[in-house]
């Protein structure tokens, strides 16, 4: 999958593990592999192909030892499930994380701007579980999610003008607060990498940073309950 969003979320982990040595960080696997298929082609046609891809990146990093994982790919949790019953160690399901955070951090919002795949947006995903807490969800028109929105995701993904792909983002990001949007939800893991939440008119949610935090706090809390174990 993306490689630059790979290691953006590796980054935010260290940045935010609080340490003041080498020792304190977080012991980390990475498996990168962009020859993963298309996740948004995928959805759109049907294509079950890219499962045994995404099944073999989880097999092989519980095999290596990881004690969980997390995938900084919010369209991959389309496939959730399947790479979730090939393991035995838990997977934090971005989706759900990010919307609980919206929920905690903005609980008088009821209407959530989102920025994310076509294929995140087909899937329903980030809808359905906020939909769950009474929050509606507005996404681009189809227009400017396609010449908007997926044309900054290729563009960052080819190794494109960031300066572009700035402005695309913040126009996609304009036409959902002018649908209401209390709070943008940046649902796609490129999108961060060029999106400037200092133009945005309402607060702005990262699913990338969430991922992070949650990951450090589920490290931390196998830790300490391995050391209560060893007492």
């Amino acid at each position: 999958m993306g490689p630059e969003a790979t290691a953006n979320l590796y980054q935010l982990i260290v940045k935010l593990t609080p340490a003041t040595r080498d020792q304190d960080h977080i012991p980390t696997l990475i498996y990168s592999v962009p020859q993963v298929p298309d996740r948004t082609a995928a959805i759109k046609s049907g294509d079950l192909s890219i499962v045994p891809y995404l099944v073999e990146g989880v097999t092989r990093l519980e095999r290596a030892g990881a004690s969980f994982i997390v995938i900084p790919c919010n369209t991959a949790h389309y496939f959730y499930e399947p790479m979730q019953k090939a393991v035995k160690i838990p997977i934090v399901h971005m989706i759900r994380e990010t919307v609980a955070e919206v929920a905690a951090k903005y609980p008088k919002a009821r209407k959530v701007g989102l920025l994310a795949t076509s294929g995140t947006i087909a899937s329903g995903l980030y809808e359905k579980e906020f939909a769950g807490r009474g929050i509606a969800v507005v996404v681009p028109e189809p227009d400017l999610e396609e010449n908007l929105v997926m044309k900054a995701v290729y563009n960052i993904k080819a190794g494109g003008d960031k300066q572009q792909a700035e402005e695309w983002l913040f126009l996609a990001g304009k036409s959902i607060e002018k649908k209401g949007a209390e709070v943008v939800v940046l649902g796609c893991t490129e999108i961060p990498l060029a999106f400037n939440p200092e133009r945005s008119g309402v607060p702005v949610v990262n699913a990338t940073r969430v991922l992070a935090e949650r990951a450090i706090s589920t490290y931390q809390e196998l830790l300490a309950k391995s050391e209560a174990r060893a007492k």
